[in-house]
């Protein structure tokens, strides 16, 4: 089991990012888009292979929410043949920072498949491709939380200016 920690700063007040935060992660443990085809990638070149490109893994999600606490448990496995693909555990949570600014973090365990010969294989040649597909997964919630908080601040200036 490999121990993953990570986090974007959210230029949000978690305040206001909460309810769209739990909106989000019961999104994507219901396989709702943007998450309805959820795929982590690994990219060709980190597998030693000389061209551009990517390897798409469908995944399932299985998410807990816990609002009291701010965050949500989170599962992801591969859709299909999960023994042979690395298994995700861990917690999406939104954390205050100041007035104006939060952290979403990402904390959990991966296990690579295959026991000791895939734990072998991902540290002598996958390099963290689990961790860059687990960071490019916390970036695009993170992305979707700013994006609905600030469609939502949007929407309610334009009808406080009677425009909608």
């Amino acid at each position: 089991m490999k121990s993953v920690e990570m986090h974007v700063d959210l230029p949000l007040p978690a305040s206001a990012a909460h309810d769209e935060a739990m909106e989000i992660f019961a999104a994507l443990g219901r396989h709702e888009p943007p998450f309805d085809e959820l795929a982590l990638a690994i990219g060709l070149r980190s597998l030693h292979i000389p061209v551009g490109g990517e390897v798409r893994i469908p995944v399932s999600t299985q998410v807990e929410l816990a609002p009291t606490r701010w965050e949500a448990t989170i599962e992801l496995a591969a859709v299909d043949h999960p023994g042979l693909f690395p298994r995700f555990q861990g917690t999406l949570t939104l954390n205050p920072v100041g007035p104006m600014t939060s952290e979403l973090w990402l904390q959990g365990t991966y296990t690579a498949p295959l026991g000791a010969l895939g734990e072998g294989f991902d540290a002598a040649l996958l390099h963290g491709a689990a961790e860059r597909s687990l960071r490019e997964l916390l970036e695009r919630i993170s992305a979707g939380l700013v994006t609905k908080i600030r469609e939502r601040e949007e929407s309610a200036a334009r009808r406080a200016r009677g425009l909608t």
